[in-house]
């Protein structure tokens, strides 16, 4: 996609967040955007900052985890606009804990949201990019996603499905003119983890020295990896090299951040 001026685009999550800045990002391009999320309070000031740069925003406050809502809303997007152009997968839940900490909402959350919120969306909008032989997907993972770290088991679970959706789908679409691209950021300071009872301290103490990232930065490697017609992004460079080294070799990688102590959660240092 050479051009992002005029383009129709979803933002699923656009509330606060990644979500939010490529919403604020996508409206300097001068999209039309179709913004869903469930917090109307905030969706609403995401209006507002938005019209700062295009009048062409449309809110659908709703629960992308309820799927009959999600496809009818798509189906009525492209009833009102023609077909979607651009459809950005930023929503997602996830706390971190012992598996057997977790209750049963805790554990099935992260698979509706954003795993199955997102296949969802894509079964809705591909058929109408394929038409027009134009269109092109943005998914987002996380480290977890790559490397299976404990005490997230259902965050890790679904981040591990939303690489397996972008990257096979990916492959299906060559050729059809539709783009898919997989993005995965490192620590984002998007208030995530306040807002998840997600407490950084479940973490292995190697991300502490991954460096960290403003959402800004994420929007505009969004919007990069659209024109470019990127596969996939891990951002920035230091966690990629981290990600493709335990993909590599994941058992000898694991063990040396054992031996270091990096890859124990600080508090379970702390006897929590």
């Amino acid at each position: 996609m050479k051009d992002l001026n005029g383009k129709i685009v979803v933002i699923i999550g656009a509330s606060q967040g990644i979500g939010r800045a490529v919403a604020l990002r996508m409206a300097k391009e001068g999209c039309t955007l179709c913004l869903i999320a469930r917090n109307t309070v905030f969706l609403n000031q995401v209006m507002e900052d938005t019209r700062l740069g295009s009048d062409k925003i449309f809110s659908y406050p709703m629960d992308a985890s309820d799927f009959a809502i999600l496809g009818g809303t798509l189906k009525s997007i492209e009833s009102k606009f023609g077909a979607i152009d651009i459809l950005i997968n930023t929503a997602g839940l996830g706390t971190f804990k012992r598996f057997t900490e977790t209750n049963y909402s805790e554990v099935i959350q992260p698979m509706l949201l954003p795993y199955a919120s997102a296949m969802i969306a894509c079964h809705a909008v591909i058929p109408g990019m394929m038409s027009r032989k134009m269109g092109h997907i943005i998914n987002m993972t996380s480290p977890a996603g790559y490397i299976p770290m404990p005490y997230m088991v259902p965050y890790t679970s679904s981040r591990f499905a939303m690489v397996g959706l972008s990257l096979s789908l990916y492959e299906e679409m060559l050729g059809t003119g539709v783009g898919v691209t997989l993005i995965c950021p490192g620590i984002v300071n998007t208030g995530y983890f306040e807002r998840n009872n997600a407490s950084l301290s479940w973490f292995p103490r190697i991300t502490k020295y991954l460096p960290k990232s403003e959402p800004e930065e994420i929007a505009q490697v969004v919007v990069t990896a659209i024109l470019k017609e990127k596969k996939e992004v891990i951002f920035p460079f230091s966690l990629r090299l981290f990600v493709r080294l335990v993909q590599t070799f994941p058992e000898v990688s694991i063990k040396f951040l054992k031996l270091l102590g990096l890859w124990t959660p600080a508090n379970l240092e702390k006897g929590e």
